[in-house]
Order: C-alpha cells, then sequence, then structure tokens
C-alpha cells in the first residue's frame, strides 16, 4: 500500500540529492538530477522543482552555470517538503458521504503527530546519513576499473 503520493516521494528524494550535493557555488543542474533518476524525465520533474523552488526548499540560479542547491538544509526538514505537495495531493481526493467526517478526524490526528516527526528530520541530517553510509557524492570521482 502506497501512503505516499508518488510526487511527494519524488520531491523528497530530489530536495535530498540536492543538499547532499549542491552548494551556491556549485549549483546541482537539472542534467545531474536526470542522470541521477533515470526513471524520472525532465517534464516531470520541472513542475517538482518549481513547486520546491516557489516554496523556498530550494534556490534556483538560472544560466549556464545554474541550477538548485538548498539554501538553509539545517532548517528545512521533510515537514516543509511535506507540506508544499500535500495540500495539493490531498485536493485531488474525492468525497465520500457519511464516513468521511470520521476518517478525517483520524486521519487529521494522524497527520499531526507524523508532521511533529518530520518537523525534526533535517536535510542536513539526512545528507549526515548519507556520508555515513559513504553515498558518494556526484563530485566524488568514479572508482578505478582495474579490468583488463
Amino acid at each position: 500500500m502506497e501512503l505516499l503520493p508518488n510526487r511527494l516521494k519524488v520531491a523528497m528524494n530530489v530536495a535530498l540529492f540536492i543538499a547532499y550535493n549542491g552548494r551556491a557555488d556549485r549549483p546541482v543542474p537539472n542534467t545531474e538530477i536526470v542522470g541521477y533518476f533515470p526513471h524520472l524525465k525532465e517534464r516531470s520533474l520541472e513542475p517538482v522543482l518549481q513547486k520546491l523552488s516557489s516554496a523556498g526548499i530550494i534556490t534556483s540560479i538560472k544560466g549556464s552555470k545554474g541550477g538548485y542547491y538548498v539554501e538553509d538544509p539545517e532548517n528545512t526538514t521533510l515537514k516543509d517538503i511535506f507540506e508544499c505537495f500535500i495540500d495539493s495531493a490531498m485536493e485531488d481526493e474525492g468525497h465520500f458521504g457519511s464516513y468521511e467526517r470520521i476518517l478525517d478526524e483520524q486521519v487529521e490526528d494522524w497527520y499531526q503527530r507524523g508532521l511533529g516527526m518530520l518537523s525534526v528530520v533535517s536535510l542536513k541530517y539526512l545528507c549526515n546519513e548519507a556520508r555515513k553510509q559513504y553515498i558518494p557524492t556526484i563530485e566524488t570521482p568514479q572508482p578505478l576499473d582495474f579490468v583488463v
């Protein structure tokens, strides 16, 4: 069972990738993002990047040396990303009559508790976790290949 909308999962992964690899002096270009996530098409990635940028989660730099970076990964949390995308996902839902009010109360309670937990997980924390697991950055040199 999928609990998170696909666009939200894409946004969380892309924001973490940008936070891990990008800086103001070395923003991550679209080509690097699409190269790392080959299942994403640039046309489906663009609305996610625009939404993250308009919400202030990522910063966009235009031009040939442009790209994206996270200005404040220490204070940018998964809650920020979640709130940016979940509202539009919830708007797509239909109405289900009498049961909806009862379910909405339970979901709202879960939602508030979940947001509390997401608000303590920053992108910087996740970047540190990635470093602990030796996940290479886009600047990490490729391993040598000794195949003869």
